[in-house]
């Protein structure tokens, strides 16, 4: 754990010959919200020098990610659409993979100015094109699956329930599907994930201003590595990114320049400086 800014953190690694790169560097930095958290502020005198500073932060990430892994970026509308123009200049525009849309509920307000913002955007580079997700499943029942196959449900000898599965046209009847395989393995999820908040009585809850809930973090550890790997984030917080990597067998740099966020680290992860 390291406290300085992101480009003290970056030259250490170069100095000090860090012999790790990263699968994956994971970037929750401010999002030009013009607000002052307390721990931390994020008013900036124009959009333009936000905007050069996460320039400088992104050049600096390129060099450490492994060539086999991922960059991802979390932002809001704020500034994603700017962030993602910057960051194919440096990444590559063909090396972009995804933009990840984390949906969360929340108190709402009648719409008179804005509809209400229930939703932040990660934004998803590979480092080259051999970079390869590890596929995630999410769970879900044999009702929600037989309606959305909307077949009939035959049994086998044993008693084993199944559908046909189709190979294009003219191929309806092609293979079985046993429901009892595609419901253990669960859903492949999408882009858009239901993930809630961290609400005022939760457990992992810390008081740290932006934190991110645990459930987030592993999806993405999961999607963009394997056990053993290194994780990095420059710019963690309460260390919400430790947490998940911990619990997933991966290992990781993390580090800020604020104070509030390397003693809520400490204390969360129960390391020492």
């Amino acid at each position: 754990m390291a406290r300085g800014n992101v480009l003290d953190q970056i030259h250490w690694l170069h100095d000090h010959q860090f012999p790790h790169k990263f699968r994956l560097i994971y970037c929750d930095p401010p999002f030009y919200s013009k607000r002052d958290y307390g721990a931390f502020s994020d008013q900036w005198s124009s959009l333009e020098t936000y905007l050069e500073e996460m320039r400088r932060w992104i050049e600096a990430f390129y060099p450490w990610v492994d060539d086999h892994g991922f960059f991802v970026l979390h932002c809001d509308y704020h500034a994603s659409h700017y962030l993602k123009v910057m960051a194919d200049r440096i990444f590559g525009y063909d090396n972009f993979r995804n933009e990840w849309i984390w949906h969360y509920s929340g108190r709402r307000q009648p719409a008179s100015l804005r509809v209400n913002s229930k939703h932040d955007v990660l934004l998803v580079w590979a480092k080259s094109s051999e970079a390869r997700f590890t596929p995630v499943f999410e769970a879900w029942d044999r009702d929600r699956y037989i309606t959305m196959k909307r077949q009939k449900v035959h049994r086998d000898e044993d008693g084993r329930e199944w559908i046909w599965g189709h190979q294009g046209k003219g191929k309806s009847h092609a293979y079985r599907i046993y429901l009892d395989e595609h419901i253990e393995r669960g859903r492949a999820i999408d882009t858009v994930w239901d993930i809630p908040i961290i609400n005022t009585s939760a457990k992992e809850r810390v008081g740290y201003p932006t934190q991110k809930p645990v459930a987030l973090l592993n999806r993405v550890i999961e999607l963009t590595t394997q056990p053993g790997d290194w994780v990095a984030d420059f710019a963690a917080g309460s260390g919400t990114t430790g947490v998940a990597a911990g619990e997933l067998g991966r290992a990781c740099w993390l580090g800020d320049v604020n104070g509030e966020a390397i003693e809520s680290m400490l204390q969360r992860l129960s390391v020492s400086e």
